[in-house]
């Protein structure tokens, strides 16, 4: 796709000949549904306020996975969240950008956090 100058998903990976005749969608929602779901559930990732300036952290661990992290450039910085369980515990770390706040969702208890870099240890 990118040998062909693709900055969308495109519904085929040679959605674009050799000849560069396209071809269906070159941009296409289905695929770019699961980055979605894996940035709000997977990660946690979701927006608060328009922006970023506020946004939620809030990850579903489940399905046989053990870690993940996921990051979103915002207009402020980069948002991070980045979480494994082992032995029991949930480990969760979480960047907030200057300016802006998170509410970071454990099993038991929501946290109000500002800018910087946390991590959360909770019994899972």
């Amino acid at each position: 796709m990118l040998d062909r100058g693709a900055t969308t998903v495109w519904e085929h990976w040679n959605g674009v000949d050799a000849d560069g005749r396209p071809r269906d969608s070159l941009n296409h929602y289905s695929k770019g549904a699961v980055i979605g779901f894996l940035h709000r559930y997977t990660a946690g990732i979701r927006i608060g306020t328009p922006g970023y300036r506020t946004f939620r952290i809030a990850p579903v661990p489940g399905g046989g996975i053990s870690r993940a992290e996921g990051w979103h450039e915002s207009p402020y910085g980069r948002i991070g969240s980045v979480w494994r369980i082992s032995d029991g515990r949930l480990d969760l770390r979480v960047q907030v950008p200057a300016g802006t706040s998170a509410e970071v969702v454990l099993p038991t208890s929501v946290q109000v956090v500002g800018p910087g870099v946390h991590r959360f240890e909770h019994a899972y």
